[in-house]
């Protein structure tokens, strides 16, 4: 966990090494930048191949922030550099948070949200940031853009309630991988994969060996500042979710008995939760400052949700 001595670093900055330093010395992260007061930024290595025990050498260039400035920043870039690609712009997704004790699973909030495309991802501390950026609420809801993960659903509903994000268009990696790789309806009930978690869906689909020490997963994400490993295994999980939605929804769709369950879909798309809030006389109030709905609302539609949001973990 971060102490002391990891915010001396982050104060004073450290030394940057090359990608082939990494390469030579087998380590998977390496900073970059630590002298802002804002954010640092990282080259991660992407997972080994389970079979070569090599890495891609092209390294994910990683944001670590809490500042809604900084997220301004990196969501405009990728509007720039991704211009020619908007209709259909795949996105990795995930968050982390903390358990409130070892014996209670219970969660506190949404902690860390994590976003990847190619080899750039953010990972935005929300916990800690004063205000969710508005070009966050609307990079999360445009329906231009498919968000994808292991247990999406889940994630997308806790983002939900906690800050009154609405991801707009979802798409779950095990149950593609599931309706990609199969071809029948007992094929794809024996194969596992909608309900495998990240770690068996990198190795089963992507031959990678994506880590998961569970005293990194269980640790806490709400302090100031986020260790090495933390950064690592959020900046991993987004990644290997990103590169499972472009593998799997480039392969072609196998026969089956029902093809749409493949397709993306709408987030609360088959939930009237928010309409019936509305007919309930709930007010719906709209906080245009920080682009979120009201947390007294998200409040009413995570009561009302029913027992059926998957669980990642």
């Amino acid at each position: 966990m971060a102490g002391s001595s990891l915010q001396k670093e982050v104060q004073n900055g450290l030394a940057v090494l090359s990608l082939g330093d990494m390469k030579k010395s087998d380590k998977s992260i390496e900073v970059v930048d630590k002298s802002q007061p804002t954010h640092q930024t990282y080259k991660v290595l992407p997972p080994k191949d389970v079979h070569t025990d090599k890495r891609d050498v092209n390294a994910i260039r990683t944001t670590v922030t809490h500042t809604a400035s900084v997220v301004d920043r990196w969501i405009a870039e990728v509007y720039t550099d991704f211009r020619n690609k908007l209709k259909n712009l795949v996105v990795g997704l995930d968050i982390e948070w903390s358990r409130k004790s070892r014996e209670n699973f219970s969660r506190n909030k949404v902690a860390v949200l994590q976003l990847c495309l190619s080899t750039r991802c953010l990972i935005f501390q929300i916990s800690r940031c004063d205000e969710i950026p508005e070009s966050l609420a609307d990079f999360l809801s445009n329906e231009s853009f498919i968000f994808v993960g292991a247990g999406i659903d889940g994630d997308a509903h806790k983002l939900w309630v906690d800050y009154g994000l609405y991801v707009g268009i979802t798409e779950e990696v095990g149950s593609l991988a599931a309706y990609k790789l199969t071809k029948t309806i007992g094929e794809y009930r024996e194969s596992g994969f909608y309900k495998a978690g990240l770690k068996n869906l990198a190795k089963d689909v992507l031959s990678l060996d994506l880590p998961k020490e569970r005293k990194i997963q269980t640790s806490n994400w709400n302090v100031s500042f986020l260790t090495e490993q933390q950064i690592e295994y959020a900046c991993l999980d987004a990644f290997v979710s990103f590169k499972l939605g472009i593998h799997l929804r480039g392969r072609p769709n196998l026969t089956h008995v029902d093809e749409r369950r493949s397709q993306p879909k709408k987030f609360f798309k088959d939930s009237s939760e928010p309409k019936k809030a509305e007919e309930e006389g709930t007010e719906q109030v709209s906080d245009k400052a920080n682009g979120t709905k009201s947390k007294q609302e998200a409040k009413q539609v995570s009561e009302k949700k029913t027992n059926g949001t998957k669980s990642k973990r």
